[in-house]
C-alpha cells in the first residue's frame, strides 16, 4: 500500500481516512465548503464514456473561494462533454473587487458558448468559445482559464491560459491491475503522458483574461491528444500543482484508480490543501520560487479545484443513449449543508 505519511506527513488516522472507500458523506466533513457532485457520465456506443469527479476547496482564510468551474454533458446525440477551471486573480480584492465574480461569470459564458456550438452542429472550438465569453463578460476582474473537451471516440482537446493545467495520466502497460498486490518499490501504475504548459509573464504572474489585461484567448495553448479507455484527465487550479509534485499526483491517482472519479478528485484536493499548511515541506512552489531567486518555504495556501475525467470503455456499464444530469453542481458546506 501507498505510505502517504512518507510524502505528505499524514498521521496514521488521516491515512486511514484517505484509504477508506465509499465514504462520500464523511468526505463532506474533511473538506470545508466542498463543491460536491455526484459523478456524471456521458454515455455512448462509441469508444469511451466519461465519468466526472469534482472537488473545489476555498482558501480557508477567505470568505469565499475565487475559483470557478464547469462540467457539461449534453444528452445524445451530442458526442462530446467538456470541463473547465477558472482561477480568479485574488489581487483584485485590494481594490474592493470580489475576484470570484469575474471567474464565475466567465465560466458560465464559456459553458453557454459551447452549448450553442453543440446546438448548431458545430465542432467544439474552445478558443472561439473562450474569446466570445471573455468579450461578453461585463464583470470587473480577471482569471486564468483551462478547458478540456472529450469526444466519445477518445479525442481530447484542451486550451490553457495561465497557470492552471490539464494533465492526462495513463496506466503503464507493465503495471499491476488495481486488484493485484503491488510490487515492492515499483513505480506508480500511472504515468503522465500529456500536460499543458504553464503560461506566465514572470514568476507567479500568470497569463489572465479580463479587465486591463493584454492577454487573450489567442494567447492560450491549444492541445490535442488521443485518449483511450482507462486514461485519467485532470484539470486543476494551481492550488493542486503548487503543492503536489508530479510524483505525488501519480501515486495518489494510482492508489485510487479503481475508485470513482469523485473519490479521486476529493482525495487530490484534500491532500493538496493539507500539505499547503506544512512550512517544512519542500513544495513545487518553493522549488519554483527558488529557481526565480525568491525565498519561500513550504506549501502555498490557495483555493484548490480539481476536476477528474475518467475515460471508461463505453461497453463497461451504461447503455447507449441513457441520460445524464446536467447543469452546475451544488455548492455544499461542511456536513453537506447548502
Amino acid at each position: 500500500d501507498l505510505d502517504v505519511t512518507q510524502f505528505c506527513g499524514f498521521s496514521g488516522g488521516e491515512c486511514s481516512m484517505l484509504r477508506a472507500s465509499a465514504r462520500a458523506r464523511a468526505t463532506r466533513y474533511w473538506l470545508p465548503a466542498l463543491t460536491f457532485a455526484v459523478p456524471r457520465r456521458l454515455c455512448s456506443a462509441s469508444a469511451v464514456r466519461v465519468e466526472f469527479g469534482i472537488a473545489s476547496l476555498p482558501d480557508p482564510s477567505k470568505k469565499r473561494g475565487e475559483d470557478a468551474h464547469i462540467i457539461s454533458c449534453p444528452p445524445p446525440p451530442a458526442t462530446r462533454a467538456w470541463a473547465g477551471v477558472f482561477d480568479g486573480v485574488g489581487g483584485w480584492a485590494s481594490s474592493g473587487v470580489d475576484p470570484s465574480k469575474y471567474s464565475r461569470e466567465l465560466a458560465r459564458l464559456v459553458d453557454l458558448e459551447l452549448h450553442q456550438q453543440v446546438a448548431g452542429g458545430e465542432p467544439s472550438d474552445l478558443r472561439e468559445a473562450l474569446h466570445a465569453a471573455a468579450s461578453a463578460n461585463a464583470q470587473i476582474g480577471s482569471c486564468t482559464a483551462c478547458i478540456a473537451a472529450v469526444c466519445t471516440d477518445g479525442r481530447i482537446s484542451t486550451l490553457n491560459v495561465g497557470d492552471s493545467g490539464v494533465w492526462v495520466l495513463r496506466r503503464r502497460e507493465d503495471a499491476a491491475e488495481p486488484a493485484e498486490s503491488p510490487v515492492a518499490d515499483a513505480p506508480p501504475a500511472f504515468s503522465l503522458v500529456h500536460r499543458s504548459q504553464v503560461q506566465q509573464h514572470a514568476f507567479n504572474t500568470p497569463f489572465q483574461l479580463g479587465t486591463q489585461s493584454r492577454d487573450s484567448a489567442a494567447d492560450g495553448e491549444l492541445g490535442s491528444f488521443a485518449g483511450v479507455a482507462g486514461d485519467m484527465v485532470l484539470l486543476a487550479s494551481d492550488g493542486l500543482f503548487d503543492n503536489l509534485s508530479e510524483l505525488d499526483i501519480r501515486i495518489l491517482v494510482s492508489e485510487f484508480s479503481a475508485t470513482p472519479a469523485q473519490k479521486i478528485a476529493e482525495t487530490l484536493a484534500w491532500v493538496a490543501q493539507k500539505v499547503s499548511f506544512d512550512e517544512n515541506r519542500r513544495s513545487p512552489f518553493e522549488v519554483e520560487a527558488k529557481r526565480h531567486g525568491f525565498n519561500f518555504k513550504g506549501g502555498k495556501v490557495d483555493d484548490t479545484t480539481v476536476l477528474v475525467l475518467k475515460l471508461v470503455a463505453a461497453a463497461d456499464g451504461d447503455s447507449a443513449g441513457s441520460r445524464t444530469r446536467h447543469g452546475p453542481p451544488r455548492a455544499m458546506g461542511p456536513a453537506g449543508q447548502e
